[in-house]
């Protein structure tokens, strides 16, 4: 391959490879690995005017991905999500300018289809018959639809923890589920093993380098949507922090394209019950302190060793941003605000975003002024098991008018 990809460079030592490799690890040290790309050549093809002309997807950034040959790529539509500024809680909190960027539109219901769209896309372009991925549920079930899209294999070791409905959607497409009786980093540690046996693609967060380069049209989209002015603060749920990740690569290309005029403040969020990277964040150290037992509700972010620390850590530190933890209380108090007073129905780790959009608020870290953008990851159907435990139950009546009548004016409704 020739063209807009440089390199495969290892982000610990800097060993470099060819950016045709089925690889996911630096040879030398173990690392992982993160693509170079030749701005220099996508400059000449990428302008805001050819933008314009073309669908709103995460695709119309084709140049920044790196996929060489258009022909390979795999879409069902993903990215082009809505950013819709706050109706209502914005005002309660005292933000002018709270957006929500509704990621869990994406067809699968989750911001994971982004990577799994450029992954399948390079399985596709490097000649790869199968997918091997690990995942708590949202990264599985865009690996199956994609897997399925492109024609190739897919297999997905899961942790116990993983929701049926996450598991069910996985299979429908046709993709090979091994439910694993630990933790995510147990299926982690299977799945790649059994890559590497089998010689397939290991699909892993931001251990399979593509992966963050799909989900950095986050920050491309966003800006656009923002009329290329970046927003202050860019506040993202983290498991393994692919996502967050990419975003601050997508913001510092827009910048060094001259397209932007800063990179916004990349604020991070766990959950309390699974949180070793803002721990670790809060000391200082370099290194995380794994949790070997997660026990939280927000599932989706609950990875106890998450490899893309180093990436994560130098994004934050670099942006001014934070990794902060927030109690599964206030991920359940965002979860239901977000329904009640905006319509938008978030899986946990969706809601988390706002959850410690409320903190910083409270902390003072926050102008009115500010413009505060939540990435809403994943849709509620995903985990409708925290829903039912959450409403109740729903009324009862004969078949009598006067008796829904009656329910209507009493203190009930």
């Amino acid at each position: 391959m020739a063209g807009k990809i440089l390199s495969l460079k290892c982000v610990n030592c800097g060993e470099i490879y060819k950016p045709d490799e089925n690889l996911n690890f630096c040879k030398r040290c173990g690392s992982i690995l993160e693509f170079q790309l030749n701005y220099d050549y996508i400059s000449s093809k990428l302008s805001k005017d050819r933008l314009k002309l073309r669908d709103f997807n995460m695709w119309r950034y084709w140049e920044l991905i790196p996929i060489e040959d258009k022909s390979y790529i795999i879409s069902l539509g993903e990215g082009g999500t809505p950013l819709i500024k706050s109706r209502r809680i914005g005002k309660l909190m005292g933000l002018k300018n709270l957006y929500f960027k509704l990621d869990f539109l994406n067809p699968t219901g989750s911001f994971k289809d982004r990577g799994a769209s450029a992954a399948a896309s390079r399985a596709l372009e490097l000649k790869v018959s199968a997918m091997v991925g690990f995942s708590t549920g949202n990264a599985g079930v865009a690996q199956a639809a994609y897997s399925a899209a492109a024609g190739i294999k897919s297999i997905v070791f899961v942790p116990k923890s993983a929701s049926l409905e996450k598991i069910a959607s996985m299979m429908i497409y046709g993709t090979k589920v091994f439910v694993v009786d630990g933790t995510f980093d147990d299926a982690g540690r299977i799945a790649r093993k059994v890559a590497s046996r089998m010689g397939w693609m290991y699909n892993g967060g931001v251990i399979n380098p593509i992966r963050q380069e799909g989900k950095k049209t986050l920050a491309f989209e966003v800006c656009e949507q923002l009329n290329w002015s970046p927003p202050d603060w860019y506040i993202q749920s983290v498991g393994v922090g692919t996502a967050a990740i990419g975003a601050y690569k997508g913001f510092r290309e827009l910048l060094f394209f001259g397209w932007i005029s800063k990179i916004p403040r990349i604020a991070c969020v766990q959950a309390e019950g699974c949180a070793p990277m803002a721990k670790a964040f809060k000391t200082g150290s370099s290194r995380i302190i794994p949790v070997n037992n997660p026990k939280t509700i927000a599932s989706a972010i609950a990875v106890g060793n998450p490899a893309g620390w180093p990436l994560l850590r130098k994004a934050v530190i670099e942006s001014d941003g934070l990794i902060e933890a927030v109690s599964d209380e206030a991920i359940l108090d965002a979860y239901k605000k977000l329904a009640k007073l905006e319509g938008i129905y978030a899986e946990p780790a969706g809601a988390a975003p706002l959850a410690l959009t409320v903190k910083l608020r409270d902390q003072g870290l926050l102008d009115k002024d500010d413009v505060v953008v939540c990435v809403i990851s994943g849709i509620g159907l995903k985990d409708t098991g925290v829903t039912l435990k959450m409403v109740g139950k729903p009324i009862n009546i004969p078949v009598d008018v006067d008796e829904a009548l009656k329910v209507l004016s009493s203190n009930r409704f």
